[in-house]
């Protein structure tokens, strides 16, 4: 996966992730570095431990914002405000797609990251949101930069294996501990 930011400076950063099926991590390919990250799959798994709960907090609030479109896809946009965590999560939702894509295609399957979709879908039909597919979806942390991700388009097609081959010519480091995935 491509994901394209800005960094503070304003310039456009391309970073692509690679998660191959098998073995124990996954690579962030910085490119305007040259260096590609090697992360263990378990911090994923850590990270999803990490959100559970069937929505039965005073401290966390999902509100219904109203429908709207995201890259030709009707979605209904849901806010998800956790106190505890200063975090505040805009989504936009679509019944197209499969609720659990994201996870299937991060291979959370593999790491019981399903947890987290079952927490989550838990928590919004408690508060009579019906689960959906993120078009896309804007967090943003108290201290942080608000990060959005888009999806512009879903489609399968066969995909040539060299696309998932790493880059020559890039450092490879390991990934530093206390990191997010």
């Amino acid at each position: 996966m491509d994901v394209k930011s800005k960094g503070a400076d304003g310039q456009s950063i391309l970073m692509t992730t690679i998660m191959p099926a098998k073995g124990s991590i996954y690579y962030s390919i910085q490119h305007a570095r040259r260096i590609i990250v090697e992360v263990p799959y378990s911090k994923l798994a850590d990270t999803s431990r990490q959100v559970t709960g069937s929505g039965d907090n005073d401290n966390l609030k999902i509100e219904t914002l109203g429908k709207a479109t995201v890259s030709g896809v009707s979605t209904e946009h849901v806010r998800v405000i956790d106190k505890d965590n200063d975090v505040v999560i805009d989504l936009w939702l679509t019944q197209k797609y499969p609720a659990d894509l994201w996870t299937r295609a991060f291979r959370g399957r593999n790491l019981g990251l399903e947890i987290s979709d079952d927490e989550r879908t838990k928590a919004m039909k408690k508060y009579g949101v019906k689960p959906g597919f993120s078009m896309k979806m804007r967090v943003k942390q108290a201290a942080g930069v608000p990060v959005v991700f888009l999806v512009k388009k879903v489609e399968r097609v066969p995909v040539p294996a060299e696309v998932f081959s790493l880059p020559e010519g890039y450092k490879r480091v390991q990934a530093q501990a206390g990191s997010q995935p």
